[in-house]
């Protein structure tokens, strides 16, 4: 069983203060949200299916002196190159 989603929400903010408002990161980390593991990776055990993780998606690939961890005190992390997000005209 993960942890609870307000547990998460308060996780994914210090993440976010130790990488993606990190300058080193501005040109590759376009979100930061949360998620849940089976959504985003299909793969996943059964019983972890619901558990909340953190969900970060880049622009482009990271360089290899960048990385992001698999895991954030007790919390998955889960990345996914999404390309650049822009609002579109109406």
């Amino acid at each position: 069983m993960g942890l609870p989603f307000e547990d998460v929400e308060r996780i994914k903010k210090e993440f976010q203060e130790e990488y993606f408002f990190r300058e080193s990161y501005l040109a590759y980390v376009n979100m930061c949200g949360i998620s849940t593991v089976g959504i985003n990776d299909k793969n996943t055990p059964t019983d972890q299916e619901k558990d909340f993780c953190i969900y970060v998606g880049l622009r482009k690939p990271l360089p290899p002196d960048l990385t992001l961890p698999e895991e954030y005190k007790g919390v998955r992390v889960l990345v996914k190159e999404i390309g650049g997000i822009r609002a579109e005209p109406t």
